[in-house]
């Protein structure tokens, strides 16, 4: 059995059966939350190496603290504000032992500014991608390619990955955001 088939159980189904020692819901609930923990540092304006090392350090405090999360529906909040935390440790670290200023015209804008704020729409950006995980065949896969393909691939190479015209790209488009829209409705996100 592997972790695909483990894609239907909600989060408190997964974090029971991880607190049982399921490894392959640990594994499904960490492939479903790993965009949501790798933004973070990705604003944060992380090396790829930085990034990493964040991931790991959240999902070992997820670990560690999974028999503690007092709402099992909430855990994207959970996991954005300790990889968010995790961030500023790590970026604080970084400074003492940089121990200067000098990049400071360079370095993006601080989240940690607002951080409620940024929390918010780290949280909407995971039910977007949860969302679009609720898309089938086609939609999914051209909405995956346009918005989520880190390669930003030509209408060219979508069309002939997915099997259609170039022009029907566009009109296809629009109604898979029309149902992608709907499932947002449906789950309260505007």
């Amino acid at each position: 059995m592997s972790a695909t088939n483990y894609k239907s159980h909600s989060d408190p189904e997964l974090i029971s059966m991880c607190l049982k020692g399921d490894a392959l819901a640990w594994e499904t609930l960490i492939l479903r939350y790993r965009r949501l923990i790798y933004s973070v540092p990705v604003r944060f304006a992380f090396e790829e190496a930085d990034a990493a090392d964040v991931f790991q350090a959240v999902c070992l405090k997820l670990l560690e603290h999974l028999h503690e999360v007092k709402d099992e529906r909430k855990i994207s909040g959970w996991l954005a504000t300790t990889t968010t935390r995790q961030c500023l440790h790590m970026k604080s670290l970084k400074h003492r032992e940089t121990g200067s200023d000098d990049n400071k015209l360079e370095e993006a804008p601080d989240p940690s500014l607002n951080l409620e704020e940024f929390r918010i729409v780290i949280e909407q950006q995971q039910a977007v991608r949860e969302a679009v995980e609720e898309l089938t065949g086609r939609c999914r896969t051209l909405i995956e390619m346009l918005y989520f393909d880190s390669r930003s691939p030509s209408y060219d190479q979508v069309g002939a990955d997915i099997g259609i015209p170039v022009a029907s790209i566009g009109p296809t488009r629009a109604r898979c955001l029309e149902k992608l829209r709907t499932i947002l409705r449906r789950r309260g996100v505007r």
